[in-house]
């Protein structure tokens, strides 16, 4: 449709605009910035125009001259503040992994997905749901049933709407049921999935949370279905929560 090609136009220009500053060229001026991009000096100005609203594009009171804006410090810091969680809490998933002897993985939410920030041990394969930056869908994971359980009802619904897909004879796809697994979650404190993203394959997840009990990410110990007996899941449970707080004291200059 021409209306979305047009649109979709726009967008791609504007983050040409934004791409094209950087330390050595902070600033610009219309004309520049036409001239670089080969767009019409009209085009360039409104979308300036709507970038400076946005707060993503700064325009100098003297100069006149446009450079980035505090709006893009705000959503840079968000994958930041995640990387920076990921490094406070390497060491102590390092501990966690030598004390259970399993794989321990660290997780955020991400719009209806979880992406995994960590994987301990790192060279060991034990699911196609375990690549580092990947988004995976949270009905079928541990972590993802953990960190959606702390969402709001709009978002749950809106994920629970879709269609969700089986990857084993074990994934629970009926909307229901996971909402009554999401309740139980909220209630015990932990989610587990048995044999629901890779046939043999278990996990248990837990919350980390920051100073005020928001959850930040979900932290998850996975294994053989052999060792995930009720008592194995019961002793994961109590030593992922001892690594969640320790984890939280940690991230004090994360949030």
């Amino acid at each position: 449709m021409p209306g979305e090609a047009e649109h979709l136009s726009s967008v791609h220009n504007a983050i040409r605009i934004l791409q094209e500053f950087s330390d050595d060229r902070p600033e610009f001026g219309i004309s520049e910035l036409s001239a670089r991009l080969g767009l019409a000096k009209s085009t360039v100005y409104r979308l300036l125009h709507t970038l400076t609203e946005m707060r993503l594009i700064d325009q100098d009171a003297r100069s006149h001259k446009y450079r980035l804006g505090l709006g893009l410090f705000v959503i840079g810091s968000i994958p930041y503040r995640r990387m920076e969680l990921r490094v406070k809490a390497f060491p102590l998933l390092i501990d966690l992994m030598n004390r259970v002897r399993r794989v321990v993985r660290l997780a955020v939410y991400d719009q209806g997905a979880v992406v995994y920030l960590c994987k301990l041990p790192e060279d060991k394969e034990t699911t196609m749901f375990s690549s580092i930056g990947k988004r995976v869908p949270c009905h079928s994971t541990a972590v993802g049933k953990l960190l959606l359980a702390y969402q709001d009802e709009q978002e749950i619904e809106r994920v629970l709407r879709r269609p969700l897909k089986a990857y084993t004879r074990g994934t629970i796809v009926d909307a229901d049921k996971i909402r009554a697994q999401l309740q139980a979650v909220r209630k015990d404190g932990f989610a587990t999935t048995y044999e629901e993203s890779t046939k043999g394959i278990c996990s248990v997840a837990v919350p980390v949370t920051a100073e005020g009990g928001r959850v930040l990410a979900a932290l998850s110990v996975t294994g053989s279905k052999s060792e995930f007996l009720p008592i194995q899941v019961r002793e994961y449970v109590r030593e992922m929560r001892m690594y969640s707080r320790l984890i939280t004291e940690q991230l004090d200059c994360v949030e």
